[in-house]
This record gives structure tokens, C-alpha cells and sequence, in this order.
């Protein structure tokens, strides 16, 4: 407490002889990392004559030197160094409470004379980055509802900007696509299927920038455009079988209706041997358990009787030209006899 009270003396004599040199820093503000060092460098314009740092607005003596040992006050024991060529000091490591405003004051010779000069200097202190996640809501989109992306940043209280990326592009803005007024969040008013990609944020503070992994967005939609193939009719005895299908993700549940009553669960519909009771409609409903939306086609089957069809009308004809070669050949016996 002495050389600070010898300083102060002595800056306040000088004061009246010169006027008080306003001495800038070399760097300001000065950034520095937890755990890590911070110099608060200055270049007085000539030899030190004394020197003090005071921190915060209370003015709270860091270090002070008057010629001797530097005098350094308890809270930063082994923690501060101290140039008494320049006045330059150096805080390490530092933590998040060393972040404030720091002033000095000191008198250099200058021309056998004097001079006292003063001037403050700002340290901002900042944590590291630890990790950076993009979070969906709600966490299965749907196609034509709003969504929204999220950058949250873990390990750092101090994030100056964040950057979204679109496969590996900055994300443009738009009347559907915004973004907030920090970045922090980027919605999607409705998310559309061309939306699809991936999404990365980077979060950036003075001193690292950190990008999230890749977000897969696959925007979750139908089902549309349902259909089933199998044929439209087949003969009594034959196996068929019909397939349902509809564009839908995830994968859609189906659901088959036989002239309006509950039949089977599945893409399809086997029959091992048709009989006339399987002839009439089919109806496959497609529903997809996360969009909640469902879709129905419907199918008409006729069955026919077995063994019809060009076979059977040929043997037909014949026997026709058969009975009526036998008719032909009675009349002609009966011409002959009268």
C-alpha cells in the first residue's frame, strides 16, 4: 500500500509541472481465453518512472511499482507480471471475473523532465465452445407444417454470430425461410420437400468457431398417389394376388377392405383359388403413422367360370358343325326313300 501511495503522490506533483499524457494501449480491447494469458501491453515514450494498475470501477490495485519489487495485491498473487520497462502487464491464467476495464497510471522521464501519463484498457474473457447441435421442432417434420431449426451452443456464455449452412452453402432467407434477429433459429413457414439436405450452424465467439455436425432434414409427407396392380378378372381355381403401393415417408401401413368389410393387414392381397364369392370390389387404405393422413383405391375383380374363354368356343362350334352335318344326313335318306 506504500508504493501505491508513493505513486500517487507522485503523479499528482507531476500533474501540476506537464499535463497528463492520455497514452493509448497497443491493443484494445484485449481477448482473451479461460485458463490462458492476456497482455495488457503499453509504450510510454520514455524511461519508467513509476507505475499502477487499478481494475473496475472502484479502481481495486492490481500491481504497483516505484522502482523496487513490483507490489502486487493479494487477489492476483502469482497471477501478474509486470514490464517496469513499459508498464506492460501481463494476467495469467485468467478467468471469466478478469473481464472488466483496467487503468493505469504512471510518469516516465522525458527530456530530464517528468511525465505523468494515464490511460485505460478493456479485457473481455471468453470460454471455449464445447459443442453445437441443431435441434428440430417438432422432431418429425411434416411436409406443409411450419418447423423450426435451432442452434444451440453448449460451454460458452458468449457467442458473437452464427452461420447456417445448407449442403455446405449459407442458407438463404426467404418469405417461407426466416431467420431470428440473432440467428439463433431458422423456421421454415410451411418446410416443403425441397427443403431436404443437410443443415449445419456454425457459432463463432472471438476466440473459436465451432460447427455442429450435419442435421438430416427428410421432411415426412403422404401417403399420395395410392394404386394396385393385379389383374381385373381371372378364372374360378386361379391364385391371384394384388399389390398396394402409395409415395409416402415413412413406409405407409396398409389396410385391405373386401366389398366394405375388414380383410387384411399388409401390401397385399393373395387369393390361392378365386371362387364366384371373391368377385367385386378391393379397397386398400394407406396410412402413414406420423403425417396421421390416409388414402384409399379401390379395385373391381370379376371372376370367371372355369375353362371359359376361346378354348371352349371352339369346341363349341364343332360340335355344331358336327349336329348339323347328322341333320343333313337324314334328310338325305329321307329323299332317297320317297
Amino acid at each position: 500500500m506504500e508504493t501505491h501511495i508513493i505513486i500517487w503522490i507522485v503523479v499528482s506533483l507531476c500533474a501540476g509541472c506537464l499535463a497528463v499524457l492520455e497514452l493509448n494501449p497497443v491493443t484494445d480491447p484485449v481477448i482473451g481465453l479461460v485458463g490462458g494469458s492476456v497482455l495488457l501491453e503499453i509504450k510510454p515514450p520514455g524511461p519508467l518512472g513509476g507505475m499502477i494498475w487499478m481494475f473496475g470501477p472502484e479502481d481495486m490495485p492490481v500491481v504497483s511499482w516505484a522502482g523496487s519489487e513490483p507490489e502486487i495485491d493479494l487477489d492476483y498473487k502469482n497471477r501478474v507480471t509486470l514490464n517496469t520497462k513499459t508498464g506492460s502487464l501481463q494476467l495469467k491464467p485468467v478467468s471469466l471475473n478478469d473481464s472488466g476495464v483496467y487503468t493505469f497510471e504512471g510518469t516516465v522521464f522525458v527530456s530530464a523532465e517528468v511525465q505523468p501519463f494515464k490511460g485505460s484498457v478493456t479485457v473481455t474473457v471468453h470460454t471455449l465452445i464445447g459443442t453445437v447441435i441443431v435441434n428440430p421442432n417438432p422432431e418429425q417434420p411434416i411436409e406443409n407444417q411450419a418447423l423450426n431449426l435451432t442452434c444451440e451452443v453448449f460451454g460458452s456464455k458468449t457467442v458473437s454470430s452464427r452461420l447456417w449452412l445448407k449442403d455446405g452453402q449459407p442458407l438463404s432467407a426467404s418469405d417461407r425461410i426466416t431467420l431470428s434477429a440473432d440467428n439463433s433459429t431458422v423456421s421454415f413457414n410451411p418446410v416443403l420437400l425441397s427443403d431436404n439436405g443437410e443443415y449445419q450452424c456454425k457459432a463463432k465467439n472471438p476466440v473459436i468457431e465451432v460447427a455442429s455436425p450435419g442435421y438430416i432434414l427428410e421432411v415426412n409427407y403422404g401417403p399420395e398417389q395410392a394404386s394396385i396392380t393385379g389383374p381385373d378378372s381371372a378364372a374360378e381355381g386361379s391364385s391371384v394376388t394384388f399389390t398396394c403401393s402409395a409415395q409416402s415417408l415413412p413406409p405407409c401401413n396398409y389396410t385391405w377392405y373386401f366389398n366394405g368389410a375388414d380383410a387384411v393387414q399388409g401390401s397385399q392381397y393373395k387369393i390361392a383359388s378365386v371362387s364366384n364369392a371373391d368377385s367385386g370390389s378391393y379397397t386398400c387404405v394407406a396410412w402413414n403413422s406420423v403425417t396421421g393422413r390416409n388414402t384409399s383405391v379401390v379395385k373391381e375383380f370379376n371372376v370367371t367360370e372355369s375353362g371359359s374363354g376361346s378354348g371352349s368356343g371352339c369346341l363349341k362350334a364343332e360340335i355344331a358343325q358336327i349336329a348339323i352335318g347328322t341333320l343333313s344326313g337324314i334328310a338325305l335318306l329321307l329323299c332317297l326313300s320317297a
